[in-house]
């Protein structure tokens, strides 16, 4: 019992509330740091999903701009309003792109080749769409028909051929390329995240779920045993042994079997405390419970009921062979000596026997009698037993 006090007592729950929170914490971290990497994946997935967009559309009003500054220029008036409109939108999204690619600060392969692309030269993407929406905006300026508009109108077909759309077709091939790269990087960290998510639960589950189970199932059962039996001698205490007795009872009278209860008493107990202190008291009840733990049978169960008071339950077991017993165990008790200091002492019980009725409230008739029977052999003079037994009705010790 007094390991299992420790037990418990190691068991705080300050100590299992720290690691249950530690667990928490670890988990909750992995987690947090997934959504986050995660989050910066998909926010450069976002943007070059976009620029990707953008650029499609440069290449589509690329088209559409040189269509309509021809249409213009062969005189359809029509068409002035919409190839300003689409020559304003593609010098915005171009200002955009460019404005993305200036603030593009990695240094990776595919941002390398985005900024020669930008600008890289001469015959670079920002120059060569520069020069495309000054030519489109030169053509809006002239009257249609007009001569100074051959220039710069073939320099836009030019460019709706080659340059521009090559270069177009370009960042959208980077930008594919990179949003690939990412997703598959994106494939990798997730898998090494689960497995590292796995690892910390499979080492929290090894190092603190396990260890706290394992406590908490110590705890149980030190409860269990602190709650069924007696502190001082670990026999059954009174509660438990009176639940047994009943199960035995039933199973008993199911089968029409005999039982017996022994009710023990110290003599003179109370001289024992008084002239060798309680712990000397504590000292031979303990020997009286080891007693009663070796000379029954297994099946036989035994209980510390009160102060200096015991009970056996006998299943199986005739009054007669119940009265053998109990002298068996009056005259061992009676033998032993107990070394407390320098003084040997001895201790003597007065046992009571009787049998359980076959009757609902059986194990408490026994019970009743059997101490009745053990305050009769008190009276008659002590370390004796007494027995309901018509013949012989009181064991005497010689």
């Amino acid at each position: 019992m007094i390991s299992a006090a420790k037990t418990i007592a190691r068991i705080s729950s300050r100590r299992l509330t720290l690691a249950y929170l530690t667990a928490l914490l670890i988990i909750a971290g992995l987690a947090i740091g997934s959504h986050l990497i995660f989050a910066t994946a998909l926010a450069q997935h976002r943007d070059a999903a976009r620029i990707i967009n953008v650029s499609g559309r440069q290449r589509m009003l690329a088209q559409r701009i040189a269509g309509l500054a021809a249409q213009y220029a062969l005189g359809d008036p029509t068409a002035l309003p919409p190839l300003r409109a689409a020559t304003d939108e593609f010098a915005a999204q171009e200002a955009r792109l460019s404005a993305m690619a200036h603030a593009d600060s990695v240094n990776s392969p595919s941002s390398r080749q985005l900024r020669a692309l930008y600008f890289g030269g001469p015959g670079a993407l920002d120059t060569t769409t520069r020069r495309y929406i000054a030519d489109a905006r030169a053509v809006a300026a002239l009257p249609p028909h007009a001569p100074a508009a051959a220039a710069p109108l073939a320099r836009l077909f030019a460019a709706a051929r080659t340059p521009l759309l090559g270069a177009l077709d370009q960042v959208v091939t980077i930008h594919q390329r990179e949003s690939e790269d990412q997703l598959a990087s994106l494939q990798s960290l997730q898998m090494a995240l689960t497995m590292i998510l796995l690892a910390a639960l499979a080492l929290e589950a090894l190092t603190i779920f396990r260890p706290m189970i394992r406590h908490i199932a110590a705890s149980t059962a030190a409860l269990a045993r602190l709650a069924t039996l007696d502190p001082l001698t670990e026999l059954m205490n009174r509660r438990s042994f009176l639940e047994r007795c009943e199960v035995e009872r039933l199973r008993a009278a199911r089968y029409h079997r005999p039982q017996s209860i022994l009710m023990l008493d110290a003599d003179h107990f109370k001289t024992i405390n008084d002239s060798h202190g309680h712990e000397a008291g504590d000292q031979v009840l303990r020997a009286i419970a080891q007693t009663l733990r070796t000379i029954p049978r297994a099946t036989d169960i035994a209980a510390r009921i009160g102060g200096e008071e015991f009970a056996l339950l006998l299943p199986e077991t005739s009054l007669a062979s119940a009265a053998l017993l109990a002298e068996r165990l009056r005259a061992d008790i009676a033998a032993a000596t107990h070394q407390i200091g320098d003084r040997a002492v001895r201790v003597t019980v007065s046992i009571g026997v009787a049998a359980v009725p076959d009757k609902p409230d059986g194990i408490a008739l026994a019970l009743a009698e059997a101490d009745r029977l053990m305050y009769q052999a008190k009276n008659a003079g002590r370390n004796r037993i007494a027995t309901a037994a018509p013949t012989p009705d009181l064991f005497a010790a010689p």
